[in-house]
């Protein structure tokens, strides 16, 4: 995936290649030292680790309760430490479902980025919306990792197995009224290069509704919202959220998702520029969001003001 033609400079290599706190694996460098750097073995190890707890049900695997995730401390760290206490075998060999932790696309996002990071080449996570989770106009909330590849950033989606590219594959091929460019863009879906056609980041996706290209209320995430005792799951409060998670992931601190805060009963309303009413919202707050949508979407060469805004706004740190 070209998201850009330019190298990066030293400043950025060095900041996408140095851990933060969340992706910190010092304390299992025998293990990253041990495993290739090659991509395919960082989206394989990463798969083998995890299982996203919403295909749970598709997969027919009963979970046991020392597989669901520990919210309260979503590191890749402490994935790791929880993979080994599930089974103490290597960490790189495949593992059976009952053997995985349990998360969500973004701990699938956050360790990738973590091993790659470990083998020295820089990444970041980034969260958006997908366009193949979500049924035709609709854009779905989700995490992908970007790793650099010499030349280029390349996105990769280790949650997408080949049971889930399959379940994608076989939707397209067997619904007839299925709409043709919908359906192309299931059947060309790679895990290990997702293009823009593929996943919207989240500032790309601020800027089409602030263009009104897109209905904020395409954005969201396709649940019942009253299983979570919210009213909706869509729309421009949802957006601003992604962005700020967009944003504090760039500065490489990967926030706990929406979703699982709500079934952790955790705050989200002291962050105010998610949880406020469109109406409450400043000229300045609207400038604020639409500047930090320029930067994620268009993060490179911009690292300094990437940094600079996010240290000297307090309101833009995510809630961990």
């Amino acid at each position: 995936m070209n998201i850009h033609k330019l190298d990066l400079t030293p400043e950025e290599h060095s900041h996408y290649t140095h851990p933060g706190a969340l992706t910190d694996l010092k304390s299992f460098q025998d293990f990253t030292k041990w495993i290739s750097p090659d991509p395919r073995v960082i989206f394989q190890v990463t798969q083998g680790l995890l299982m996203h707890d919403m295909w749970v049900e598709r997969y027919g695997v009963e979970i046991k309760e020392n597989q669901k995730r520990k919210v309260c401390s979503p590191s890749a760290s402490n994935m790791l430490t929880q993979a080994q206490e599930l089974e103490g075998f290597s960490l790189a060999l495949p593992r059976s479902p009952s053997a995985r932790v349990l998360g969500c696309c973004r701990e699938f996002s956050v360790l990738a980025t973590a091993l790659f990071q470990a083998k020295g080449i820089p990444a970041r996570a980034r969260c958006g919306f997908a366009l193949y989770l979500a049924p035709p106009g609709f854009y779905e909330d989700h995490w992908v990792c970007e790793y650099w590849n010499g030349v280029t950033w390349t996105a990769i989606d280790p949650q997408i197995d080949p049971f889930q590219q399959s379940t994608f594959q076989d939707y397209a091929n067997t619904q007839s009224d299925i709409d043709t460019d919908y359906k192309q863009m299931l059947l060309t879906l790679d895990p290990l290069d997702v293009t823009s056609e593929h996943f919207i980041n989240a500032g790309n996706a601020w800027k089409m509704y602030r263009s009104k290209t897109v209905k904020a209320s395409q954005f969201g995430i396709g649940v019942d919202p009253q299983d979570y005792g919210m009213e909706t799951l869509y729309g421009a409060w949802f957006l601003r959220g992604q962005l700020l998670r967009d944003f504090g992931a760039l500065n490489k601190v990967e926030t706990v998702p929406f979703l699982t805060r709500l079934e952790e009963k955790l705050d989200w309303t002291s962050w105010r520029l998610v949880a406020v009413d469109n109406d409450q919202l400043s000229q300045d707050d609207l400038a604020l969001l639409d500047d930090i949508a320029d930067l994620c979407a268009e993060p490179d060469g911009k690292l300094e003001t990437i940094k600079n805004l996010f240290e000297s706004n307090p309101e833009l740190h995510p809630l961990l």
